[in-house]
């Protein structure tokens, strides 16, 4: 049996915490409290569902029970609150991006990511060529990079780009415009000229002027990370919740499996869990066209995880250039903890 709630608030997550765990300020985060029971869990969520997300969630819903775990989800609008919740103790494990993760070990935190929750992204860079013709011109003068914040995904995506084709970076103007949807209107009113954006909102803006894809994160990077499954390290030094945890990186495989094999499953995922605005009234062959492209052309949810300390290794350049962290030291080794998803894969064969 599963349960999930819809939207959880940092009012919410302070009720949560106080049940079981001492609030103090670290940094803007929780202390962690005592470990729960391996056969239940607490888990944090991301705020919405969109198609990339369908799989993974079917299997956290239905898949996760089959393997003896009795799942309790939260969701969250604001990754921040989610961390809390799990690095609090109010959660057993979450759903998060790698950045503010990265940034809370390096706050001190004892942050371990046990696996992916899917690979890549729908997000793609796209230009406007009428004035960048390639990576060099986003420096010039009349070039405005919109992105959804400073330091984020999305800038860490752009910076990426340039420093992959050697171009500048230092006179690069960002614009912090906000959500894609925001991003892609603030383009095709040229108050910007580069973006990102999701690869399914590509043709809408085409149809304004010349733009062009830059980069599609599955064709550079192997792979892009983008979201990932997360713990404390002292719930996850707990045998039992190790066990638990390999269960939930077994839900997400087993799912991931099943989604690549069988369009169906997928369909059966996104009409029951996708937030998308408008999705009953989506054309089947419109979902099947976005299965397809994320599924096997760009391949999110890969068989094995594709889970590896060096994933992050290739991507920490991109997050100092874009100061999403640091240059403060993370120990990658440690925080990133690949027995769980091994003994996943070993289990399932």
């Amino acid at each position: 049996m599963s349960k999930t709630n819809d939207g959880t608030t940092r009012r919410d997550v302070l009720k949560l915490a106080a049940g079981g765990a001492a609030l103090a300020a670290t940094n803007g985060l929780l202390l962690p409290s005592t470990a729960q029971a391996a056969n239940k869990l607490k888990l944090m969520n991301l705020g919405y569902v969109l198609g990339i997300h369908c799989p993974p969630t079917k299997g956290l819903v239905e898949e996760l029970p089959k393997f003896g775990v009795d799942l309790e989800m939260r969701r969250f609008k604001k990754l921040r609150d989610n961390v809390q919740a799990v690095l609090g103790g109010a959660g057993d494990i979450g759903i998060s991006g790698p950045i503010i993760l990265l940034r809370s070990v390096q706050a001190g935190n004892d942050v371990r990511i046990i696996g992916n929750y899917y690979t890549h992204t729908s997000l793609v860079v796209i230009a406007n060529t009428d004035v960048i013709n390639s990576w060099e011109d986003f420096e010039r003068d009349d070039v405005t990079v919109g992105i959804n914040s400073q330091g984020d995904i999305t800038q860490v995506m752009i910076m990426g780009g340039l420093l992959k084709n050697n171009a500048g970076i230092d006179k690069v103007k960002w614009a912090d415009i906000g959500g894609s949807g925001s991003r892609m209107r603030a383009l095709i009113s040229n108050r910007i000229q580069a973006t990102v954006i999701h690869f399914d909102q590509v043709p809408k803006v085409q149809k304004h002027g010349n733009y062009k894809v830059m980069l599609v994160p599955a064709e550079h990077y192997d792979p892009w990370v983008n979201e990932v499954v997360y713990t404390r390290g002292s719930w996850l030094d707990n045998a039992d919740n190790h066990g638990t945890a390999v269960q939930v990186m077994k839900s997400v495989i087993t799912a991931s499996r099943k989604a690549n094999s069988d369009f169906g499953y997928y369909k059966d995922a996104f009409t029951k869990y996708a937030t998308i605005k408008g999705k009953d009234k989506m054309p089947e062959a419109k979902v099947r066209s976005y299965y397809e492209t994320i599924a096997h052309k760009m391949g999110v949810w890969p068989a094995d995880n594709a889970f590896r300390v060096s994933n992050f290794e290739e991507l920490m350049p991109y997050y100092k250039a874009a100061k999403a962290v640091t240059d403060a030291p993370i120990d990658l080794q440690k925080v990133v903890a690949e027995s769980v998803v091994q003994q996943a894969l070993k289990e399932l064969g």
